[in-house]
């Protein structure tokens, strides 16, 4: 949601609360901004121009970031969830990852999520329609890097098919499509991306959603306000049908995997 206030544009969103003004962005300063910021300029040295560019920090101590030009959804309308979208998603988040791969963490560096093995690249952590800016029905930025950490790319593309296909239970108001379609949707995005789907990443999925209900209620319990509302929204029970959706449809989702490209059966 935003809305208009003097010269500036607030968004509220499900944790921050930001600011726009201008072509600037500013937004609350998480313990990990100093690596992200790191982050954000190694990748953008590399030729990654589609992340914000860090700009230092404000009066009030908020992160300052230029502003990505195009429209943000919480999830994809009907209208979005083409191929064309999917591949330029899944194309952006090959290209970021191979331009993080080499980021060096120094022992200063404090990310939100833990580190996994093996770091192959940083992840971003949270890829999903509501983090990806699209223009002209494609998606041509990723924003919000809070989240990122060192760890392997099947890790950050799990959870992009997760959100992006969706791999959701018909019970998540997010959900769209039959498990077949989810399936092909989640195929063309890993083609897109350079690799094929199988087991691993079905089982990849169910686990960061584990690994996700984990840090949200060890967040909670050591007092994070906005962990204690998701929780108060319900969001593990969502979270905890997905994973059993996954393990229901999995032979299911494996058989489409195994289809020829141009076979939808």
């Amino acid at each position: 949601m935003a809305v208009r206030v003097a010269e500036e544009t607030v968004f509220q969103g499900g944790i921050n609360t930001v600011r726009r003004r201008g072509d600037r962005v500013h937004r609350p300063a998480s313990a990990a901004a100093p690596a992200v910021h790191r982050l954000l300029r190694h990748v953008r040295a590399a030729g990654f121009d589609a992340a914000p560019e860090p700009l230092g920090y404000d009066d009030e101590g908020n992160e300052v970031l230029s502003y990505l030009e195009g429209d943000v959804h919480n999830a994809l309308p009907a209208a979005l969830r083409t191929p064309e979208l999917l591949a330029s998603a899944a194309t952006l988040l090959r290209r970021y990852h191979d331009a993080s791969a080499s980021f060096v963490p120094g022992p200063e560096d404090r990310w939100q999520l833990p580190p996994r093995s093996p770091a192959e690249v940083i992840c971003h952590g949270d890829i999903a329609p509501y983090n990806s800016v699209v223009r002209d029905g494609r998606v041509v930025g990723f924003i919000d890097f809070d989240t990122a950490h060192p760890g392997p790319r099947l890790w950050d593309l799990a959870y992009a098919v997760y959100r992006f296909a969706p791999l959701h239970a018909p019970t998540n108001p997010d959900s769209a499509g039959s498990p077949e379609e989810q399936a092909l949707r989640t195929a063309r995005f890993c083609r897109a991306y350079g690799v094929e789907p199988g087991a691993s990443l079905v089982d990849t999925v169910a686990d960061r959603l584990a690994a996700l209900l984990a840090s949200m209620r060890a967040r909670a319990e050591a007092g994070e306000a906005a962990a204690q509302a998701h929780i108060a929204a319900g969001h593990p029970a969502l979270y905890e049908e997905d994973i059993r959706y996954l393990q229901a449809q999995r032979e299911l989702l494996l058989r489409v995997f195994a289809a020829p490209a141009d076979d939808p059966s």
